[in-house]
């Protein structure tokens, strides 16, 4: 049951690396209502493309759910493995007949 439920958490946390979060809804809705440009007037006189992009600080947010899917994605195979190291050693030392077999 608990597996189910850590595997249902990752899940969700995977996916909500990926939804966008209101400060990103922002900057684009800003870029979308600039004017645009008729076409008579000549192409130095309209806005350069790199200045409507978001700022940087807008672009290097990262969101709770990227977070959490990197600690997640590196911690678990982490855990696990370390646990069938344990296991390994438990096993190999209960065949040989060392001090911790029973």
């Amino acid at each position: 049951m608990k597996t189910v439920i850590a595997l249902l958490f990752a899940l969700l946390s995977s996916a909500l690396a990926f939804v966008p979060q209101q400060a990103t809804k922002a900057a684009f809705t800003t870029t979308a209502a600039l004017p645009t440009a008729p076409l008579t007037v000549p192409a130095m006189a309209v806005e350069s493309i790199v200045e409507s992009l978001p700022t940087s600080t807008v672009a290097l947010e990262v969101q709770f759910g990227a977070y959490l899917a990197v600690i997640l994605g590196t911690l678990l195979p982490c855990l696990f493995l370390i646990n069938l190291y344990i296991q390994t050693e438990t096993r190999a030392a209960g065949r040989a007949g060392g001090q911790d077999s029973e």
